[in-house]
């Protein structure tokens, strides 16, 4: 079976200026920027993969599945299994053996894939959390319920901003981890793990609140492709991932020309 990969860190002049802005102690700001333009061409390879396709296909569609007729019906149908509404866990799980299930149909598979699904799960098990009881387990019709209510245009712009930042934070890192561990120790960037680790967590936050610009057009972006145009096909949605990403790179760069 094939398998892309984005591989090992490049060492291209873009990665290499991004090691040595670290080595510089360059802020969070800039090393994030100058880490999602030297990715930039892998991502975008990557992202043609049918795996990290079926990942932004089961973001966009779940919702409106659980909204309609057949739910347990269409979870089958992916691959997800019979108990798949038993718990939020049971759901993840399904969802998870659904995306693999698409490597293996597919014959192929990516490490941005992998990235995507973890982003997908995690995305889906705090976003929902948030909509389900916490006294008691949920029933299933209370799961579906709290899947379907991102069926709108506020409510998923809200789950594709959180998507979209654990993807990018998850791919930068993915990158840069491999550099802090020759980062760290006696006389380097990080003194210890834990200036390591504030450095990732900093990262993350980062990336989370350049995410706005996420939130401000997929609300407009759902709305019109799903309920004026009912034009959602696969297509669609690899245009709207695409253009995500671009304006998640755009917004790193404005962010640290403005701070």
């Amino acid at each position: 079976m094939g398998h892309i990969r984005l591989g090992t860190l490049p060492q291209s002049k873009k990665w290499r200026d991004v090691v040595g802005m670290l080595e510089a102690g360059a802020s969070v700001d800039a090393i994030a920027e100058a880490a999602a333009k030297a990715s930039e061409r892998d991502l975008a390879r990557a992202s043609a993969d049918p795996r990290f396709q079926f990942v932004t296909s089961l973001l966009v569609r779940l919702p409106m599945l659980a909204r309609a007729p057949g739910f347990e019906d269409a979870l089958r149908d992916l691959g997800a299994g019979e108990n798949a509404l038993s718990s939020v866990t049971g759901l993840l799980a399904g969802l998870e053996r659904a995306i693999d299930r698409q490597s293996f149909v597919a014959g192929s598979s990516s490490d941005a894939g992998e990235l995507a699904k973890a982003a997908l799960l995690e995305t889906l098990s705090v976003q929902m959390r948030d909509r389900l009881p916490t006294l008691f387990d949920p029933t299933a019709q209370e799961i579906r319920a709290a899947l379907g209510s991102f069926a709108s245009g506020k409510e998923f712009a809200s789950l594709a901003r959180s998507f979209y930042a654990r993807l990018t934070y998850r791919s930068l890192d993915y990158y840069l981890s491999r550099e802090f561990a020759r980062h760290t120790g006696e006389e380097r960037r990080f003194a210890d793990d834990t200036q390591r680790m504030d450095f990732q967590q900093a990262l993350a936050q980062h990336t989370f609140e350049v995410s706005r610009i996420i939130q401000e057009f997929s609300g407009g972006w759902y709305g019109k492709t799903v309920w004026q145009r009912n034009a959602l096909d696969q297509d669609a949605i690899d245009q709207f991932s695409r253009y995500a990403f671009k304006k998640m790179r755009s917004e790193l760069g404005r962010r640290r020309d403005t701070a």
